[in-house]
């Protein structure tokens, strides 16, 4: 006697994972060149990220890396920010503030990356003041000489990717509300 299974969303986290894509995302997909700027800033995204909470963890633990790895983490970046002018401990203190808004202003930029995939307009205030907040703290709060010398060129290239295909976005989302094309290259024959 073969006994049939009924299947439940319950069997299968697929259903649900689904359910929740749709919720966060929409069930409606975009234009390619929609889907082709989230794409792109999302992987930009994800590295600044997983960099700031990776940092936050290792600065907020460097006992810890330095009793099990021996890698003097607090004496490493005290000297660092020695160089770049600051005193005692006070750059390790402003590079863990740092780290901990940096986590919060990505996150606000994921709201407008979703926002973006949605078409919504209101994404360019996320996506820009996130990053935005986010430069002006490595400029501002921490020093000019910082941004210059220990952001990589990867990262201004990245938040500059993020700035202009934003703005160029929220433009061509505005001409197509204005019953033009989000066709970069022009009306659409």
């Amino acid at each position: 006697m073969t006994e049939e299974i009924k299947a439940t969303k319950f069997q299968s986290p697929v259903p649900l994972l689904r359910q929740f894509r749709d919720f966060v995302f929409g069930k409606k997909k975009p234009d390619v060149f929609t889907r082709l700027t989230f794409n792109i800033n999302v992987i930009i995204w994800i590295t600044f990220l997983l960099w700031s909470v990776i940092s936050y963890f290792t600065i907020n633990s460097r006992a810890m890396v330095q009793q099990f790895k021996g890698i003097p983490v607090e004496k490493i970046i005290k000297d660092r920010g020695t160089e770049l002018g600051f005193e005692g401990g006070d750059f390790l203190a402003r590079l863990l503030t740092f780290n901990g808004v940096a986590i919060v202003c990505w996150i606000v930029v994921f709201v407008g990356l979703i926002l973006l995939f949605r078409k919504k307009k209101q994404f360019i205030y996320f996506v820009l003041g996130g990053t935005i907040f986010y430069t002006g703290m490595s400029i501002f709060y921490l020093s000019f000489s910082y941004f210059m010398s220990d952001m990589t060129l990867y990262d201004k290239i990245a938040l500059l990717i993020i700035v202009v295909s934003s703005i160029i976005h929220s433009y061509l989302m505005q001409n197509e509300r204005e019953g033009g094309s989000i066709n970069f290259f022009g009306e659409e024959e």
